[in-house]
């Protein structure tokens, strides 16, 4: 079933730089011009790419993003420290086997490959058609499962030790595009990272951030320029937490509701807690933007400054 050959290790990857900054602008995920250089060719060799940057601001929307350009399928791996390499790789279904056994349906032997379990890089490897393998916060994983991706990632393969099949390693028969997203939990092994591409994913600067605003929630261009400044404006403080993109599209549509578009001290009072979660965040947040508001006008575009 599975054939001998060598790893594909120049996926049919057909988008230039421009063309995917394009694309996923296209599709509401704004990715800078340099790192769309950088996917391009990552991706063009065959590298897994890995993708690092604070909390909230795109890296396990970016693998779906792709996805959904490339027409693949999206095949998922949401790591903790709990996970065990059975888990995504190589188990048997024992339940299956003694079953089919019992009542004489057994398929071929029991060692065979309708009696593994439909792992995520199982299913990679069983692939027809190009897949997005994601594989989220791989800072999370034990030392031990993060190890076991050492060969999948180099090969795109993987070893079945007991398979009752003459060939007992399993390649990929198609495309497969492999993201990692890293907070920093902790160290990975250099093992892994010398496997991996890297790529920092920032928050985005301030007008970027009004574009994102404008394209994704009901604010007008102007409400949304004024919210990305009071937010680059926080995000400058002490804060334990500062705000994500997620957050940010959150309190602007919660703002909308609040006060039918307009940005107010009562709506941004109300709404705080959905941009800053900490008490102690939320209550610095309050006061600095009490002191950009002038007092006489109670306009709070008069604080910025040209």
């Amino acid at each position: 079933m599975f054939k001998k050959h060598a790893k594909l290790f120049a996926p049919s990857f057909g988008f230039n730089a421009d063309e995917l900054n394009g694309r996923l602008a296209a599709g509401q995920y704004y990715l800078d011009m340099f790192n769309c250089r950088r996917l391009v060719h990552y991706l063009a060799l065959g590298k897994p790419v890995g993708l690092r940057g604070e909390p909230g601001i795109g890296k396990s929307e970016l693998p779906e993003r792709m996805a959904a350009l490339l027409g693949a399928q999206l095949i998922d791996i949401e790591c903790h420290s709990q996970l065990e390499a059975s888990d995504i790789g190589v188990s048997w279904n024992a339940y299956r086997q003694i079953v089919d056994a019992q009542t004489k349906q057994m398929k071929g032997e029991p060692f065979s490959l309708p009696y593994l379990n439909k792992t995520p890089l199982l299913s990679c490897l069983l692939a027809e058609a190009p897949v997005v393998l994601r594989i989220d916060e791989i800072d999370k994983l034990n030392e031990t499962t993060s190890n076991f991706f050492l060969r999948f990632l180099d090969k795109q393969e993987l070893v079945i030790h007991d398979l009752a099949e003459e060939a007992n390693v399993l390649r990929a028969k198609t495309d497969i595009y492999v993201f990692l997203t890293s907070n920093d939990y902790r160290l990975l092994d250099p093992a892994l990272m010398r496997r991996i591409a890297w790529m920092e994913l920032s928050f985005p600067d301030e007008q970027r951030l009004a574009q994102i605003i404008t394209a994704k929630t009901p604010a007008s261009t102007d409400v949304a320029r004024r919210i990305a400044y009071v937010v680059m404006r926080l995000r400058q403080l002490e804060l334990r937490k500062k705000p994500s993109i997620g957050e940010v599209l959150d309190w602007t549509r919660a703002l909308c509701q609040a006060s039918d578009g307009a940005l107010t001290l009562d709506a941004i009072h109300v709404t705080l807690g959905l941009l800053l979660k900490y008490a102690d965040d939320e209550k610095k947040g309050w006061e600095a933007i009490q002191s950009w508001v002038d007092q006489q006008t109670q306009d709070f575009a008069r604080t910025r400054k040209p």
